[in-house]
C-alpha cells in the first residue's frame, strides 16, 4: 500500500503554511477550534482523490487572497510497482530518509523511493494536478498520473457523500468487490423498457387535454405528428449500475441507516476491498456511542501492532483520545508572528513514552483545550472551579469558555504532566500548594527553566492551611460546617480534640473562633481530608471563600487573581 510520508500545504483556507510528516497507521489530529484540522484532511483528499470535477472559490485561498495560489504537495512512499516505473516516472521519483525525515530530489542509497503529487489552484480557480520534483520543474517537465494510478492512491473518506459506496456505481467500494463479469446492462435496459410500458398503461389525470391542445397546434401548423402519446423517454429512465444498491431484510436502503452504523460498515468494506489503504474520517466519534467508537477505532487499526492502512481522523471526544496510543496523536496549533501578518501552523506529535501515555489517559479533556492549568490534585481543581463559577456570576468570562482547561497533576506527577503539555505547544501553568519536599526542588527548577509559570501560596502551606490562615475569623464556622457535612459532627470534633490534645473542640471553634485555632484547623483539614476532592473544595470556594473575597487576606486572593489573569490573557 502507498503511504503518505510528507504533506505540505500553502495558502489553503486558514493555513498559510504547514509541513507535516504523518506516521503509519492512525493519525489523529486535534487542536483548538478554527486551527485548521478539517482543512488538513480536505487538503489530502483534494490532492489525492480520484475525482474529475472539484469546484474552488475565492474563500478556499488563505485570507481570500487569490494572488497567492493554493499549493498542496503530498509525498507518497511504499509505492506499488506501477508507480515505481522508471520508464514512466523516472524524472519524478525522489528519495525520503525515514530516520531523519529528509526529502531528496535524487535517489539516495538507503533511502525510500517516493513520489510527490501536487495540486495547484490559481486565481482562475482551475485545479491542476501533476507530479512534482525540483529537477523536473527546472527542466520544464510535466507529468500527470493516469486515472488508473490515481485510483491506487485515492483515499476513502467516510462522511458526507459516503452513501455512494452502498451502490455498485463507479469507484464505489461495493463495485470493487466484483470482478469484470458483473454486468447487468441487459437487465437494466429491460427494466427501463418495462417502466416505459407500465407508464403508458396509466391514466394520468389531465394528460389527455394537454395532448389534444398540442395535437391541435400541430394540425394547424401542418406538422405531421400522427397520434400524440405521453410516454417515458427511454433516455430519461435509463438505469445505471449506480442504481443497484444494498438493502436490508426489510428492503430499506442501507444508506438510510444511522450515521454511526454506515460508518462502521464502510470502514470494514474499505479495509477489505480498497486498492488504496488511505482512509479519512472527520470527527470520528460522530453518531457513535462509546462502545461503537471502540469498535470503529479497532476496525480502522488503532490497536494493530503492524498497521495495514494509514488513517487520518479528527476528534473532539476525550473518549476517543483515551482509546488511542499517545503516539497516534498530533496537535495542530497556529501562531501569529508579532508585527507580521504571517500565521504559522505547526503539528506537534506525541510519542509512546510513559509520560505522554499516562498524561493522555488521565488528562484527555485538557488535550482538547487552548490552555492548560495543571493542578496539583483534586483539591486545587475544585478550588479553581468554584472561584471561576463565582466570577462568572459576577460578569467575568469563565475561563472554560475561553478554552482553558484544568488537568489533574496527580500530586508529584504534576511537573511531568506540565512538561508534556509544554512540549506539545500548549500554554501551560502549574497551580500547586507550597507543601513541598527536597525531591520536588529539581522539578521546580526545571519548570522555571521551561518558563512554566507556577502559582502557589508560599510559606510551605498546603491549600487547606492557606485557607484557614488567611480567611476572616467569621468564615471559620462556615468552613467547619462543610467539613461536618462530609465527615459528621462527631468525626470533626474528634479530629480537633486529638490535634490540639484536648485544648479546644468543635463547639469552641464554631462559637468563639480565635487566631490561635488557625494552624491546628489548617493542618487537621489537610490530614483528615475534610475537603480533599473536587466537589467539596468547589463548594468551599463557591459558597464561602470567593463571595467573601473582601474578608480574605490578599496573600491568598492575589494568587488566584494572578492565575485567572494568566488564563484570560
Amino acid at each position: 500500500m502507498s503511504i503518505i510520508r510528507h504533506i505540505a500545504i500553502r495558502n489553503f483556507r486558514g493555513i498559510q503554511s504547514l509541513d507535516w510528516y504523518p506516521i503509519e497507521g492512525i493519525n489523529c489530529v486535534i487542536g483548538p477550534g478554527d486551527s485548521g484540522k478539517s482543512s488538513v484532511l480536505d487538503a489530502i483528499d483534494l490532492c489525492l482523490g480520484a475525482r474529475r470535477n472539484i469546484s474552488f472559490t475565492d474563500a478556499d485561498f488563505h485570507n481570500s487572497n487569490v494572488d497567492n495560489p493554493i499549493e498542496i504537495y503530498v509525498t507518497l512512499g511504499r509505492l506499488s510497482d506501477e508507480l515505481l516505473s522508471i520508464e514512466r516516472y523516472g524524472s519524478f521519483l525522489r528519495s525520503y530518509n525515514l530516520t531523519t525525515q529528509e526529502l531528496y530530489d535524487e535517489p539516495q542509497v538507503g533511502a525510500e523511493t517516493v513520489i510527490t503529487v501536487r495540486l495547484v489552484v490559481d486565481k482562475g480557480l482551475d485545479p491542476d494536478w501533476g507530479l512534482y520534483s525540483d529537477r523536473a520543474a527546472q527542466e520544464g517537465l510535466e507529468k500527470r498520473l493516469p486515472w488508473s494510478h490515481r485510483e491506487l492512491i485515492s483515499p476513502t473518506r467516510l462522511g458526507e457523500g459516503s452513501s455512494r459506496h452502498f451502490t455498485w456505481g463507479r469507484n464505489s467500494l461495493l463495485n470493487k468487490l466484483l470482478d469484470d463479469r458483473f454486468d447487468v446492462s441487459e437487465v437494466l435496459t429491460e427494466v427501463s423498457r418495462n417502466a416505459r410500458q407500465a407508464f403508458a398503461q396509466q391514466n394520468v389525470d389531465g394528460i389527455h387535454s394537454a395532448l389534444a391542445s398540442v395535437q391541435g397546434v400541430a394540425d394547424t401548423l401542418g406538422v405531421n405528428v400522427g397520434e400524440l402519446k405521453a410516454l417515458l423517454d427511454v433516455s430519461s429512465v435509463s438505469v445505471s449500475h449506480g442504481a443497484v444498491s444494498l438493502h436490508d431484510a426489510n428492503s430499506t436502503p442501507i444508506r438510510q441507516m444511522g450515521t454511526g452504523s454506515t460508518r462502521l460498515l464502510l470502514a470494514g468494506l474499505q479495509k477489505l476491498v480498497s486498492n488504496s489503504k488511505l482512509l479519512i474520517i472527520d470527527e470520528v466519534e460522530f453518531g457513535l456511542e462509546p462502545f461503537r467508537i471502540s469498535r470503529l477505532l479497532k476496525e480502522i487499526g488503532a490497536k494493530e501492532q503492524q498497521p495495514t492502512q494509514q488513517v487520518f481522523i479528527t476528534t473532539h471526544s476525550p473518549y476517543v483520545l483515551r482509546e488511542l496510543k499517545s503516539s497516534q496523536l498530533h496537535i495542530l496549533r497556529k501562531y501569529s508572528i508579532t508585527g507580521q501578518p504571517q500565521i504559522n501552523h505547526v503539528i506537534y506529535s506525541m510519542n509512546d513514552s510513559d509520560e505522554h501515555q499516562s498524561t493522555l489517559r488521565v488528562c484527555a479533556e485538557a488535550f482538547l483545550s487552548n490552555k492548560v492549568i495543571v493542578c496539583e490534585g483534586k483539591t486545587e481543581i475544585g478550588l479553581l472551579k468554584g472561584v471561576d463559577a463565582v466570577e462568572q456570576v459576577q460578569g467575568q468570562h469563565s475561563i472554560q469558555s475561553l478554552g482553558v482547561m484544568h488537568a489533574d497533576g496527580g500530586g508529584s506527577h504534576m511537573f511531568k504532566r506540565a512538561k508534556v503539555f509544554n512540549e506539545l505547544g500548549y500554554p501551560v501553568a502549574i497551580f500547586k500548594d507550597s507543601d513541598i519536599n527536597d525531591q520536588q526542588q529539581a522539578s521546580i527548577t526545571e519548570a522555571i527553566r521551561l518558563s512554566i509559570p507556577m502559582f502557589e501560596w508560599g510559606e510551605n502551606q498546603a491549600t487547606e492551611q492557606a485557607i484557614f490562615n488567611n480567611c476572616h475569623l467569621h468564615l471559620i464556622p462556615q468552613l467547619l460546617n462543610i467539613a461536618i457535612e462530609r465527615k459528621t459532627n462527631d468525626a470533626v470534633n474528634t479530629h480537633i480534640i486529638n490535634a490540639t490534645e484536648s485544648q479546644f473542640n468543635l463547639i469552641s471553634c464554631i462559637q468563639t473562633p480565635q487566631d490561635a485555632y488557625r494552624p491546628y484547623l489548617g493542618i487537621t483539614a489537610k490530614k483528615k481530608e475534610w475537603y480533599k476532592d473536587i466537589e467539596p473544595m468547589e463548594n468551599v470556594a463557591e459558597t464561602v471563600l470567593w463571595p467573601n473575597k473582601l474578608f480574605i487576606e490578599p496573600a491568598f486572593t492575589q494568587v488566584l487573581d494572578d492565575l485567572l489573569a494568566w488564563a484570560r490573557q
